[in-house]
């Protein structure tokens, strides 16, 4: 095997491409210095070979990690938006909003029992509520949910509770990482694939029916 010397004399011959030197000794040298120059090829040619395909596709540097999304629901349990394992709409509403999102809610009855599709529903309560008010909220919300599971029950949709959380956010932090810190007045929907991706936004989800089609055109 070549032995390595730091530079002591002219006889050692230099190799630019490595950060030390080699004495020459004949044909294994040579045969080594070769194998080693073939593998350096090869992994900046595998290296050229992956930035060039994120150069042509950006898209593909994004596909494979989705960065989960969490709040807090009326019942003081943390909540990932975007979970794994089933598609999920998160539906935006705020109190000016609660016809129209509860129009879009009804709307959505047919999908609440399908284990594969969850309803997150994000409540915009930044600056609106002081904090010794906001365990009343909860409670009111809470109450609202146990009507509506009833209403459910009554319809023969045997929905899971766990797949429909209620997020009353305060601070904003939850709506910030959905991307609706300026988002007010009106109904948003974002909808998310079972590995965590956003697949489909819409900025005006007044329409319950266009929502609905959304929905199918997915499932």
């Amino acid at each position: 095997m070549a032995q390595l010397r730091p530079n002591d004399g002219n006889y050692l011959q230099k190799y630019p491409c490595f950060p030390f030197e080699f004495e020459p000794r004949g044909p294994k040298t040579v045969m080594i210095m070769s194998c080693r120059s073939i593998l350096l090829a090869s992994i900046r040619g595998c290296a050229l070979l992956t930035w060039s395909v994120l150069l042509l596709h950006p898209n593909l540097a994004e596909a494979d990690a989705s960065v989960a999304i969490s709040g807090q629901d009326v019942f003081g349990k943390s909540v990932t938006v975007n979970a794994k394992g089933h598609y999920t709409l998160v539906l935006y509403t705020n109190p000016d909003l609660e016809d129209d999102s509860r129009k879009v809610t009804l709307a959505l009855d047919d999908y609440r029992s399908r284990s594969n599709f969850a309803l997150v529903r994000v409540v915009d309560l930044r600056g609106g509520v002081p904090p010794e008010m906001r365990s009343i909220v909860r409670v009111k919300i809470r109450e609202e949910q146990a009507k509506e599971n009833l209403r459910l029950k009554k319809a023969g949709v045997s929905a899971d509770s766990s797949l429909a959380p209620i997020i009353a956010d305060f601070s904003g932090a939850t709506l910030n990482a959905l991307g609706w810190d300026s988002v007010y007045d009106k109904v948003h929907v974002v909808i998310y694939d079972p590995s965590g991706h956003e697949i489909k936004r819409l900025a005006d989800a007044t329409d319950a029916k266009a929502v609905t089609k959304v929905v199918d055109s997915i499932l």
